[in-house]
This record gives structure tokens, sequence and C-alpha cells, in this order.
């Protein structure tokens, strides 16, 4: 129901004149899911519409997930489709599963290492993670919003402040360095297990790596015993298990990547897949679709094609 509707009610229910009341004030709660809508009447009378926007959306909850953009290795056009479809999906929910941040300044594998200390703070992976964080925001202001850290990003940072000044430790930590409560992002450490997100899927960035599609996926289901989306291999695929007695079924899904591939050095042949995911969460099932970024920077959704 709309908010117009409501204050229609409120006005016949209370017989107040339309006139007679104005909306004062509008709040969110600190997860940006409730809104608090205040209306007051010209004698005094104050009126406060709640609305919860996941129990609005629960016949049909919106929910996008991207994960492995390695700021600033990232693929620009690759992120202004992702955002692209954003705009026009409009998610109830977006989870960033992980390596959003490439953190290669502080990665013992960078041919930059520093050997002298510094602080990540400037480091740019940082700055355009928060405005990757600052741009999702924007487009879908109340949405509920995860930040699950990967192998890189924070676990990097941490590491090498633990061996080169750990007492730095207690001023610089996730929350100050990428500011994610500021963009209403929930956090969550690479080094804890899956968080439940909706129905069975849990979300992670995801432990096992194995070369071909959907094989990490699998590994990582079977040995967590839930279904399961992730990023971390940089591959598109999906894992399916079924338990006929117990009728349990598993699910596994890896979400592909938005780096650039030319400026990864892993290895030569990479056989990587780019994209991300959507899911239409319908009677608390996530109905879960891979969308695949072909080479032309082209992805289908809902039947409807983006391009970038």
């Amino acid at each position: 129901m709309k908010i117009k509707q409501i204050i229609t009610i409120i006005i016949c229910l209370f017989a107040i004149e339309s006139n007679t009341i104005k909306p004062i004030d509008r709040l969110l709660d600190r997860n940006k899911v409730i809104t608090y809508y205040i209306y007051q009447t010209t004698n005094g009378r104050l009126f406060v519409v709640v609305r919860n926007t996941m129990t609005e959306a629960k016949s049909d909850l919106k929910w996008m997930m991207v994960s492995d953009v390695h700021f600033p290795r990232h693929d620009p056009r690759k992120v202004e489709l992702f955002l692209k479809v954003m705009k026009w999906f409009k998610p109830h929910a977006v989870d960033l599963l992980g390596d959003i941040d490439d953190a290669d300044s502080t990665s013992r594998w960078a041919s930059e290492y520093p050997t002298e200390f510094s602080i990540p703070v400037g480091d740019g992976g940082v700055n355009e993670t928060k405005q990757f964080m600052n741009d999702i925001r924007k487009i879908v202001p109340n949405a509920d919003c995860h930040f699950h850290d990967g192998n890189h990003g924070w676990t990097r940072h941490g590491d090498y402040l633990s061996k080169k000044a750990p007492a730095f430790l207690d001023v610089i930590t996730p929350k100050t360095l990428y500011e994610y409560d500021k963009y209403g992002f929930n956090w969550h450490n690479y080094n804890e297990p899956p968080v439940q997100r909706f129905g069975d899927m849990w979300g992670h960035h995801g432990e096992a790596i194995s070369q071909n599609s959907a094989e990490s996926v699998k590994k990582d289901v079977l040995n967590w015993g839930v279904s399961l989306v992730r990023g971390h291999s940089h591959r598109m695929g999906a894992f399916y298990h079924t338990y006929n007695l117990s009728g349990q079924e598993l699910r596994g899904y890896e979400i592909g990547h938005l780096c650039d591939e030319s400026k990864m050095d892993y290895s030569i042949q990479k056989n990587w897949q780019a994209g991300f995911a959507i899911a239409h969460v319908v009677n608390d099932y996530p109905h879960m679709q891979l969308i695949q970024i072909t080479k032309d920077y082209t992805c289908v959704v809902d039947g409807k094609v983006f391009s970038a």
C-alpha cells in the first residue's frame, strides 16, 4: 500500500481535514530497511507511518550479488553494466561477496609490495570500493546491503598491518578503512562461516578453489552442508545435490567477476567468466540466476538486454 493511501485512511478514520496534515520528517533505521514517515496536523497531533521494505517485498524480494571486482584492477565497463542493471532491477537486497578491493598494495605477491611500512588508508582499491558502495546506496537507498570480505581486501590489509605495525590494528579496522557503516552495509569477515541470507541460501566469498566451473562451490557446499552463493574462483557455474531419503536439496553458485583480466597476472589460461547474479525470492525461496557478461559487454536480465 502506498503512503498516500495510508494517509487517506488516517484522514478518514480520525476525521482530519486533508489540508491540515503535513509531512514533517522521514527517518531510516540503521539498516535502511524500515522507514518512518512522520506527519503532523495543524493542532500538533503526530502520526507515524512505518514502512518495512523487506516485508513489502516478501512476495517477490529482488536480490543482486557481485564479487571479485578487484578495484582498481576492475573493468569499468563491467562495473557500469552492473550498476545499469541495478537501476532497472531495483533490488531489495545487495551482497558484495568478497574481493571488491584487490588490496594489491599490501599483497606479498605484488611487485610493488612496500618494503617500508605504509598505511593502506590511501590505497586506490579502498577508495574505489567506498565509491562503489556509495553508488549502490544512491541507486537503492532502502536496500539491505551486505559486504563479505574475501581473501583480498581487509584480509590482506589486516595481515600486512599485523606483521608491520600491529599497534595500528586498534585504529585501522574494516570499519574505519572502508567506512561501510557510512553507506549502510553490514560487514562479514572472511574467516567467519557463511551467512544465511534468504531461505536456504547462504553467502560467503568462498574457500575452495578448483580449475573448472562449479567445482569450487561444490566443495564448499558439501563441506559446509548448506546451499551457497559465492565468488573467489572468478568462474560462473551451478551445482546441485539432492539427498533422496531426506529430500534435502543443496545448491551452489559461483557468480563470476568484474575485473579486467588483462591486469590480473594469475595465469595465462585463466578459464574465468565475467558476470554477477540476481535472484527473485518467492515464498522464502531464492530463484537464482547467473548473469553472464559477454565479450561485447552485453547481458540479459529477466528478458531485457543491457549493454555498456
